[in-house]
């Protein structure tokens, strides 16, 4: 119901009224009209503004009974691909001209949670719940505390072979919540997962057309349901088409994961090593100490002292001989960031691998024949720097293994080799 003071919704036909404030001010809402295919209530106020609530159709469907579910699911609208064009106009206009914001690329997922805990979606009753939880809290102090449930729900979406394809969580409030699922699958492993994605982020690939399978869960709940994904219509692409373009994207994924792996596996021996070598050279001060506080000892004595100085003396240099090593390996699989200024053409492994990704990413079409020929090139640079990787490691870092074993120290345990993905 649009009044002049804001909008109005009733879930018991008409015998209570809800004034609606996410996102709508106090205004006149008086011009309403529902868009016959996304059902999104448009709301002129005749002032300023134009409001849209995107698919309304949950609140259609809301009642005492779903509301009183611990979690309630409710019905996912087909969610459509598509491709974004560059429009006609200025590439980056800046605030020289109006764009309004779009619905959210993907799937809305809507649903409702009803669990004791949960935060308040208004303010001022959240303020109130944690004021009196605070207090309760502090009466109870010294008896045991429930276990902590978090503030975040669990969205997983599943294949047709019951595969999580992707997992991600989003805040939980008490009442309606919704979340947009992107269309993706879980990123590919890369180097530096923890740190912040620069540009270009870190989202996996596009999910093929078809219907998937989503489930929501907090604590002990869940509720499940599905949603068919279409594909953008203005594009004629067969399904074939499509698979072939999935499965080089999920080799490339592959490759990449292969990549963060001998990454990784780099980072955590050269942390290794530094711990070792300092370590050593601790070792190396204390038997000078030792020897200048000891003055002279019996000959076999100082000969064995001697040559556990030189072990770690020759310890010390095979370690920093090894980093370096390890530094031109990882210098062929990527450029480590903060090594570089502005953008650069770079011809490491890893590098290479993402301006082929980067092309088949920008359709969905059949891989291309210079896309597969870029892509052999680049499998056969990571062909010889994993062959070398696999060298390093299987000699040079098991000699280091050995000679630390011999001066009684600690040293990362060896790993099987790694090996290039398969098509």
């Amino acid at each position: 119901l649009g009044t002049e003071f804001g909008l109005y919704v009733t879930l018991d036909g008409g015998a209570n009224w809800l004034k609606w404030e996410h996102g709508l001010p106090t205004a006149s809402a008086m011009a309403l009209v529902v868009h016959p295919r996304e059902h999104d209530l448009v709301i002129g106020t005749h002032g300023r503004a134009v409001y849209i609530i995107d698919d309304i159709r949950p609140l259609r469907t809301i009642s005492a009974a779903t509301l009183a579910e611990p979690i309630h699911l409710f019905e996912i609208p087909d969610a459509q691909q598509y491709m974004v064009k560059q429009t006609g106009a200025s590439r980056f206009p800046g605030d020289g001209e109006f764009r309004g914001e779009n619905r959210p690329y993907g799937a809305l997922i809507t649903f409702s949670l009803n669990i004791e805990g949960l935060p308040h979606p208004k303010d001022e009753i959240e303020r109130e719940r944690q004021e009196a939880e605070r207090e309760e809290e502090a009466e109870e102090e010294g008896a045991e505390g429930s276990p902590d449930r978090g503030e975040q729900v669990t969205i997983e979406i599943s294949n047709a072979d019951g595969e999580v394809i992707r997992s991600f969580e989003r805040p939980a409030t008490l009442g309606v919540n919704r979340v947009v699922w992107d269309l993706e699958r879980d990123a590919f492993e890369r180097p530096g997962a923890g740190e912040e994605p620069f540009f270009f982020g870190g989202g996996g690939p596009d999910v093929l057309p078809g219907t998937y399978y989503v489930t929501v869960k907090y604590g002990d709940h869940e509720a499940n349901g599905s949603v068919t994904v279409l594909p953008d219509p203005r594009y004629d692409i067969s399904q074939d088409d499509r698979q072939a373009k999935f499965d080089v994207v999920m080799h490339v994924g592959a490759l990449q994961g292969t990549i963060a792996e001998a990454i990784e596996r780099i980072a955590d021996t050269r942390s290794e090593i530094d711990d070792v070598l300092e370590r050593a050279k601790a070792a190396e001060d204390e038997d000078e100490e030792g020897d200048e506080g000891e003055g002279d000892e019996e000959g076999e004595e100082v000969g064995e002292e001697d040559d556990q100085h030189d072990a770690l003396e020759e310890l010390v240099q095979a370690g920093e001989d090894l980093n370096k090593k390890l530094t031109e390996l990882e210098e062929r699989l990527w450029t480590p960031p903060g090594t570089t200024k502005g953008i650069v053409y770079t011809t490491d492994a890893y590098g290479r691998l993402g301006y082929v990704r980067g092309s088949l990413s920008s359709s969905w079409d059949a891989p291309t024949q210079s896309q597969e020929t870029y892509l052999a090139a680049v499998e056969a640079q990571l062909q010889e720097v994993i062959a070398d990787f696999n060298r390093v490691f299987a000699e040079d870092v098991a000699a280091f293994r050995d000679q630390v074993e011999e001066v009684a120290l600690e040293f990362v345990a060896a790993k099987e080799p790694l090996e290039i993905p398969a098509r």
